[in-house]
């Protein structure tokens, strides 16, 4: 086998993105990279192992079960072997809480009992906890799913709403220019969801600012700098400055979370715990109620 046909951990990985999403565009999306590069990626797999991992059906992608295990599990060992030496020195299991969803530990951090006593947090971006889920960094992340991403048995799904300031809805009531937005990262899940979700409806935005942090997104939209698509649990009256925002874009925006977890370590029942803790404060608050009756803002 010539040197440049060898396997590295960046072509299993991309064939791991492939696996996850069933699609070549989803993948890319996911690594953030290009199609073409996980096309390459593909490429030197197939050669590799003389035989290839997809097959097309019309739009559909068929993956050869037997080889997408085999992946998983290069990745999974490459994993541990990573976290041998930070395990070492941690007795606590890691679980990953991302950024837009954190603050429900503090409504639900209670019920959590001794469980607290067993568990530390991390909090990031939702891309910045696949790539430590994926180096062994935490044990069990709960984020936010790409749109094509085939979830983990634990996963939730939620509306969110685009919020902003009742004189932001009034503008926009007014005329059709281009509606100020706060988005997340164009390559983190909700990035992705948020602007295929505005594509889809032909809206009309302008990205003032991208922010992965939910407070600084509230600070923004309580401001009355841009529109965000925001979650309810926002809305439970902790937040003043939240009390005069309004919809300003019609329509939920569908997102799902799911909770990844190290079966080696951590065990059904207590991912299940953790899962339905975030979960429950998740659904616990109702969507805000919609204030702004104005024409539609979906335009060519």
């Amino acid at each position: 086998m010539h040197k440049q046909d060898g396997l590295s951990f960046a072509t299993l990985r991309a064939a791991a993105a492939v696996i996850d999403t069933r699609s070549l565009t989803g993948a890319a999306q996911k690594l953030g990279i290009s199609q073409p590069a996980v096309s390459m990626h593909l490429g030197r797999l197939e050669r590799a192992i003389g035989t290839p991992l997809i097959k097309k059906l019309g739009n559909r992608i068929i993956v050869k079960e037997e080889i997408s295990k085999l992946v998983c599990q290069i990745l999974d060992l490459e994993r541990r072997l990573r976290s041998v030496g930070y395990e070492k020195n941690v007795s606590k299991l890691k679980v990953g809480i991302c950024t837009y969803t954190a603050p429900l530990l503090l409504g639900g951090m209670g019920r959590l009992g001794k469980i607290k006593e067993t568990v530390s947090w991390r909090i990031a971006d939702s891309k910045r906890l696949e790539e430590m889920y994926d180096l062994g960094q935490v044990d069990a992340v709960f984020r936010a799913l790409y749109p094509n991403e085939i979830g983990p048995d634990l996963v939730s799904e939620y509306t969110m709403r685009w919020m902003g300031s009742r004189e932001l809805a009034e503008q926009a009531k007014r005329n059709s220019g281009a509606i100020p937005v706060v988005l997340t990262n164009p390559l983190s899940p909700l990035g992705i969801v948020v602007r295929e979700w505005l594509r889809q409806r032909c809206v009309s935005y302008d990205v003032v600012g991208e922010v992965d942090d939910i407070a600084n997104a509230m600070r923004l939209v309580g401001n009355g700098v841009a529109v965000s698509p925001l979650p309810g649990f926002v809305f439970d009256g902790s937040s003043a400055a939240m009390e005069d925002c309004v919809e300003v874009i019609p329509g939920g925006l569908e997102t799902r979370y799911g909770m990844f977890y190290d079966d080696k370590r951590f065990n059904l029942r207590l991912a299940m715990d953790i899962f339905e803790l975030l979960q429950g404060e998740l659904h616990r608050l109702s969507p805000p109620p919609v204030s702004y009756q104005g024409h539609s803002l979906a335009h060519q």
